[in-house]
Protein backbone atom coordinates (compact mmCIF):
# COMPACT_ATOMS: atom_id res chain seq x y z
CA UNK A 1 0.00 0.00 0.00
CA UNK A 2 1.35 3.54 -0.18
CA UNK A 3 1.78 5.80 2.43
CA UNK A 4 -0.95 8.90 2.55
CA UNK A 5 1.75 11.84 2.99
CA UNK A 6 3.64 10.75 -0.11
CA UNK A 7 0.18 10.54 -2.15
CA UNK A 8 -0.12 14.62 -0.67
CA UNK A 9 3.28 14.97 -1.35
CA UNK A 10 2.30 14.66 -5.48
CA UNK A 11 -1.40 15.57 -5.22
CA UNK A 12 -3.03 12.33 -6.22
CA UNK A 13 -5.79 11.24 -5.87
CA UNK A 14 -6.99 7.21 -5.43
CA UNK A 15 -9.97 5.91 -7.68
CA UNK A 16 -12.41 7.32 -10.08
CA UNK A 17 -15.13 6.59 -7.76
CA UNK A 18 -17.91 9.00 -5.50
CA UNK A 19 -18.94 12.39 -3.93
CA UNK A 20 -21.32 12.45 -0.65
CA UNK A 21 -23.16 10.75 1.70
CA UNK A 22 -23.27 9.65 5.37
CA UNK A 23 -22.93 5.35 5.77
CA UNK A 24 -25.24 3.29 7.72
CA UNK A 25 -23.98 3.55 11.12
CA UNK A 26 -22.51 0.34 13.06
CA UNK A 27 -23.88 0.92 16.46
CA UNK A 28 -21.85 2.01 19.03
CA UNK A 29 -18.82 2.19 16.64
CA UNK A 30 -16.54 5.11 16.88
CA UNK A 31 -15.59 7.18 13.99
CA UNK A 32 -11.83 7.25 12.96
CA UNK A 33 -9.97 8.88 10.50
CA UNK A 34 -11.89 6.69 7.87
CA UNK A 35 -15.18 7.65 8.66
CA UNK A 36 -17.24 4.87 10.74
CA UNK A 37 -16.79 1.24 10.56
CA UNK A 38 -19.19 -0.58 8.04
CA UNK A 39 -21.99 -3.14 8.77
CA UNK A 40 -19.95 -6.01 6.76
CA UNK A 41 -16.90 -7.61 6.97
CA UNK A 42 -16.62 -6.84 3.13
CA UNK A 43 -17.40 -3.57 3.09
CA UNK A 44 -15.02 -2.89 6.17
CA UNK A 45 -12.44 -4.52 4.01
CA UNK A 46 -13.85 -2.19 0.96
CA UNK A 47 -13.32 0.82 3.49
CA UNK A 48 -9.56 -0.24 4.35
CA UNK A 49 -8.37 -0.62 0.63
CA UNK A 50 -10.43 2.96 0.08
CA UNK A 51 -8.47 4.78 2.77
CA UNK A 52 -5.15 3.30 2.92
CA UNK A 53 -4.84 3.92 -0.68
CA UNK A 54 -5.60 7.42 0.46
CA UNK A 55 -8.87 7.70 -2.01
CA UNK A 56 -10.92 10.18 1.11
CA UNK A 57 -7.96 12.48 0.18
CA UNK A 58 -9.85 13.57 -3.34
CA UNK A 59 -13.37 11.82 -2.55
CA UNK A 60 -13.71 12.14 1.17
CA UNK A 61 -14.73 9.45 3.71
CA UNK A 62 -18.15 9.77 2.74
CA UNK A 63 -18.09 10.64 -0.61
CA UNK A 64 -18.49 14.33 0.28
CA UNK A 65 -14.76 15.40 -1.04
CA UNK A 66 -14.68 15.84 -5.00
CA UNK A 67 -11.58 17.82 -4.01
CA UNK A 68 -8.82 18.98 -6.67
CA UNK A 69 -10.40 17.88 -9.53
CA UNK A 70 -11.64 14.28 -8.36
CA UNK A 71 -14.85 13.15 -10.15
CA UNK A 72 -18.05 13.49 -8.46
CA UNK A 73 -18.32 9.81 -7.60
CA UNK A 74 -21.93 10.41 -5.84
CA UNK A 75 -23.32 11.37 -9.19
CA UNK A 76 -20.74 9.71 -11.91
CA UNK A 77 -22.76 7.61 -14.15
CA UNK A 78 -20.01 5.46 -14.78
CA UNK A 79 -20.31 4.23 -11.14
CA UNK A 80 -24.02 3.46 -11.31
CA UNK A 81 -23.65 1.58 -13.87
CA UNK A 82 -20.63 -0.99 -12.53
CA UNK A 83 -21.29 -4.27 -11.69
CA UNK A 84 -18.89 -5.78 -9.23
CA UNK A 85 -16.21 -3.22 -9.75
CA UNK A 86 -16.26 -4.37 -13.93
CA UNK A 87 -15.89 -0.70 -14.42
CA UNK A 88 -14.37 1.14 -11.65
CA UNK A 89 -11.59 -1.61 -11.61
CA UNK A 90 -9.97 -0.88 -14.66
CA UNK A 91 -10.01 3.06 -14.01
CA UNK A 92 -8.68 2.25 -10.77
CA UNK A 93 -5.65 -0.13 -12.03
CA UNK A 94 -4.59 2.73 -14.83
CA UNK A 95 -5.17 5.50 -12.96
CA UNK A 96 -6.14 8.86 -14.26
CA UNK A 97 -3.49 11.60 -15.31
CA UNK A 98 -4.36 15.08 -15.78
CA UNK A 99 -3.47 18.23 -15.43
CA UNK A 100 -5.59 19.41 -12.87
CA UNK A 101 -4.93 15.83 -10.14
CA UNK A 102 -2.91 12.70 -10.94
CA UNK A 103 -4.68 9.61 -9.58
CA UNK A 104 -1.95 7.05 -9.38
CA UNK A 105 -2.17 3.41 -10.99
CA UNK A 106 -2.85 0.75 -8.58
CA UNK A 107 -2.11 -2.01 -10.80
CA UNK A 108 -0.89 -3.99 -8.72
CA UNK A 109 -4.65 -4.40 -6.71
CA UNK A 110 -6.09 -8.28 -7.01
CA UNK A 111 -9.08 -8.74 -8.08
CA UNK A 112 -10.66 -9.49 -4.36
CA UNK A 113 -9.42 -5.59 -3.82
CA UNK A 114 -10.93 -3.92 -6.87
CA UNK A 115 -14.62 -5.78 -5.83
CA UNK A 116 -13.74 -4.82 -2.10
CA UNK A 117 -13.53 -1.16 -2.89
CA UNK A 118 -16.43 -1.30 -5.48
CA UNK A 119 -18.64 -2.45 -3.19
CA UNK A 120 -18.13 -0.27 -0.52
CA UNK A 121 -18.12 2.58 -2.69
CA UNK A 122 -21.36 1.70 -4.04
CA UNK A 123 -22.81 1.58 -0.14
CA UNK A 124 -21.02 4.86 0.39
CA UNK A 125 -23.40 5.67 -3.00
CA UNK A 126 -26.41 4.37 -1.77
CA UNK A 127 -26.49 5.86 1.57
CA UNK A 128 -25.77 9.32 0.10
CA UNK A 129 -27.98 9.17 -2.78
CA UNK A 130 -31.02 8.52 -0.12
CA UNK A 131 -30.02 10.95 2.00
CA UNK A 132 -30.43 13.71 -1.08
CA UNK A 133 -33.46 11.95 -2.63
CA UNK A 134 -35.52 12.06 0.53
CA UNK A 135 -34.17 15.59 0.74
CA UNK A 136 -35.80 16.58 -2.13
CA UNK A 137 -38.97 15.26 -1.24
CA UNK A 138 -40.42 18.90 -1.97
CA UNK A 139 -39.56 19.55 -4.95
CA UNK A 140 -42.85 19.77 -6.90
CA UNK A 141 -45.17 17.29 -8.22
CA UNK A 142 -44.20 14.35 -10.83
CA UNK A 143 -45.22 13.79 -14.31
CA UNK A 144 -47.49 10.24 -13.90
CA UNK A 145 -47.42 9.70 -17.49
CA UNK A 146 -43.20 9.89 -17.23
CA UNK A 147 -43.12 7.59 -14.33
CA UNK A 148 -45.53 4.81 -16.09
CA UNK A 149 -43.00 4.72 -18.97
CA UNK A 150 -40.12 4.76 -16.41
CA UNK A 151 -41.78 2.02 -14.48
CA UNK A 152 -42.21 -0.82 -17.48
CA UNK A 153 -39.28 0.95 -19.30
CA UNK A 154 -35.55 1.92 -17.85
CA UNK A 155 -36.51 0.93 -14.20
CA UNK A 156 -37.99 -2.75 -15.28
CA UNK A 157 -40.03 -2.49 -11.97
CA UNK A 158 -42.91 -4.90 -13.57
CA UNK A 159 -40.66 -7.86 -13.65
CA UNK A 160 -41.23 -7.87 -9.58
CA UNK A 161 -44.17 -5.40 -9.52
CA UNK A 162 -47.87 -4.72 -10.55
CA UNK A 163 -49.87 -1.79 -9.86
CA UNK A 164 -53.41 -4.34 -10.33
CA UNK A 165 -51.87 -6.51 -7.07
CA UNK A 166 -48.89 -5.71 -4.70
CA UNK A 167 -49.17 -2.33 -5.40
CA UNK A 168 -52.65 -1.91 -5.83
CA UNK A 169 -53.24 0.99 -4.03
CA UNK A 170 -50.01 1.54 -2.69
CA UNK A 171 -50.77 5.18 -3.04
CA UNK A 172 -53.40 5.83 -0.34
CA UNK A 173 -51.62 3.85 2.11
CA UNK A 174 -48.86 6.15 2.70
CA UNK A 175 -48.01 9.63 2.62
CA UNK A 176 -45.94 11.37 0.38
CA UNK A 177 -43.13 11.29 2.83
CA UNK A 178 -43.43 7.55 3.55
CA UNK A 179 -44.16 6.55 0.00
CA UNK A 180 -41.31 8.37 -1.51
CA UNK A 181 -38.91 6.22 1.34
CA UNK A 182 -40.48 3.01 0.56
CA UNK A 183 -39.94 3.54 -2.84
CA UNK A 184 -35.73 4.25 -2.25
CA UNK A 185 -35.03 1.73 0.37
CA UNK A 186 -37.77 -1.00 1.01
CA UNK A 187 -36.90 -2.90 4.08
CA UNK A 188 -35.12 -2.04 7.23
CA UNK A 189 -32.94 0.91 7.32
CA UNK A 190 -29.63 -0.72 7.64
CA UNK A 191 -30.02 -3.08 5.01
CA UNK A 192 -27.06 -3.20 2.48
CA UNK A 193 -26.00 -5.35 0.17
CA UNK A 194 -24.58 -8.96 1.60
CA UNK A 195 -25.94 -7.73 5.00
CA UNK A 196 -30.17 -8.89 5.22
CA UNK A 197 -31.05 -7.81 1.05
CA UNK A 198 -33.06 -10.16 -0.62
CA UNK A 199 -32.37 -10.13 -4.47
CA UNK A 200 -35.63 -7.77 -4.44
CA UNK A 201 -34.12 -5.19 -2.44
CA UNK A 202 -30.18 -5.32 -4.20
CA UNK A 203 -32.29 -4.33 -7.34
CA UNK A 204 -33.94 -1.83 -5.16
CA UNK A 205 -30.22 -0.63 -4.01
CA UNK A 206 -28.83 -0.07 -7.43
CA UNK A 207 -31.84 1.46 -8.78
CA UNK A 208 -30.96 3.71 -5.76
CA UNK A 209 -27.54 4.74 -7.69
CA UNK A 210 -29.51 5.57 -10.60
CA UNK A 211 -32.10 7.57 -9.66
CA UNK A 212 -32.55 11.25 -10.86
CA UNK A 213 -34.92 12.94 -8.78
CA UNK A 214 -37.42 13.41 -11.27
CA UNK A 215 -37.36 9.72 -11.92
CA UNK A 216 -38.14 9.74 -8.45
CA UNK A 217 -41.03 12.76 -8.92
CA UNK A 218 -42.67 10.39 -11.79
CA UNK A 219 -42.94 6.90 -10.06
CA UNK A 220 -44.42 8.44 -7.08
CA UNK A 221 -46.63 10.39 -9.04
CA UNK A 222 -47.74 7.10 -11.57
CA UNK A 223 -47.82 5.30 -7.58
CA UNK A 224 -50.32 8.18 -6.41
CA UNK A 225 -52.38 8.53 -9.99
CA UNK A 226 -55.55 6.74 -9.76
CA UNK A 227 -56.24 6.30 -12.98
CA UNK A 228 -52.88 3.66 -13.79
Amino acid sequence: MRWCFLLAIVGSCAGALLAQTAPVQVKNAKRDAGGVPAPTAELERGRTVYVLSSCHFCHGIDLTGAAMGAADLMHLPLVGRDEGGNLIGPIVRKGLPNLQTAMPQYSDYTDQQISDVAAYIHYLRQQGRYRELIAAGDGGAGDAAAGREYFNGAAKCGGCHSVDSDLKRIGTKYDDARLRARLLRPGPDNVVAGNGADAGRVAHLKLLERYSDADVRNLLAFLKSPAR
